[in-house]
């Protein structure tokens, strides 16, 4: 599920809490109430949250009045409008929702904008109209989960530079040898044609610890044997294959992608990490990294000609 920032002001409590309540099962919310942490001044809580969420929501209740060109109007909390600024910054402003309670003030660099609006906090129906606008949003949300976005961390490009790099000309290489009947060889020197093949990417559920050493204990406890693949264009290809299944020609490799160890590195600078362990902030931005990079291959694999039926991405326990 997304997690996403939920921001207003001490008024607007309630109608975030009914959008919490309408968000319930389809993403994990945070209301700002919960989100700040003690010895920070507001901005930087408010820009250390940045990258720990896939969307944000402010909602900009009809709080105070103010005069404009003559002309008194009434308007949201400033506060609200400068952390949709902010989040727009950081997270894209097409994973960002700028909720309006009607009759209040737009800001003009709004203008043109398609913006959610909900009637009067009082209203009778105000609970249906929080629903329809809610909707909308999930069905933008769900729509952008269809994409995959560059954001401060690297998580997209990574995903997308390994299996470029590597996975491709690995699938295409192996289905080369598999028409020319190549021999390869095994544990025992015992000799294998491949035909069938398959190619299974294991991406840990936690960063902690390199990847060389994952691959490793996973190689001993494991019994993976290793195949070397003579190079064609760029290199030389070192495999892990389960031995176990290389039964009736099946040849199954996997892969921990060495390429998670930048993700690690980039995720501790980040959230400037100067302590062993892992604070729950630090966990929710491994957690989102590791499955937009997984969401990220799977989507390049099913649509290469290559790869698809052939490759399947898998989080598991290392």
């Amino acid at each position: 599920m997304p997690n996403i920032f939920i921001g207003s002001s001490r008024e607007g409590k309630k109608v975030t809490e009914k959008v919490i309540e309408q968000l319930k099962g389809f993403a994990d919310c945070r209301a700002w109430t919960e989100a700040f942490e003690i010895g920070k001044s507001n901005f930087d809580n408010l820009t250390g949250q940045i990258a720990f969420y896939d969307y944000a929501i402010l909602i900009a209740t009809a709080d105070d009045v103010i005069t404009s060109r003559k002309k008194q109007q009434k308007t949201g909390r400033d506060n609200v409008l400068f952390e949709f600024g902010l989040f727009s910054g950081g997270l894209g402003h097409s994973k960002v929702f700028y909720i309006l309670e009607k009759n209040t003030k737009i800001p003009s660099d709004l203008t043109g904008i398609t913006l959610p609006f909900v009637p009067n906090r009082y209203d009778p129906n105000f609970d249906i109209h929080i629903k329809t606008c809610v909707d909308e949003i999930k069905k933008h949300i769900l729509n952008k989960e269809k994409t995959f976005d560059l954001g401060f961390l690297p998580s997209t490009a990574l995903a997308y530079g390994y299996f470029s790099n590597f996975i491709v000309r690995t699938v295409e290489r192996l289905l080369e040898d598999k028409v020319k009947k190549k021999n390869f060889s095994l544990a025992g020197n015992r000799k294998f044609q491949i035909q069938d093949l398959k190619f299974t990417i294991l991406i840990p559920n936690d960063l902690s610890d390199d990847m060389f050493s994952k691959v490793k204990a996973k190689r001993l406890k494991d019994g993976w044997g290793k195949l070397n693949v003579v190079r064609k264009e760029i290199r030389d290809y070192d495999f892990s294959v389960d031995i176990s299944k290389a039964v009736n020609g099946e040849l199954h490799l996997v892969d921990i992608p060495f390429t998670l160890n930048a993700l690690n590195k980039a995720v501790e600078l980040y959230s400037k990490k100067q302590h062993i362990g892992k604070t729950v902030k630090e966990q929710i931005l491994e957690e989102r990294e590791i499955r937009n990079f997984k969401r990220t291959l799977e989507y390049l694999i099913n649509g290469n000609a290559f790869t698809k039926g052939i490759v399947n991405v898998e989080i598991v326990d290392i």
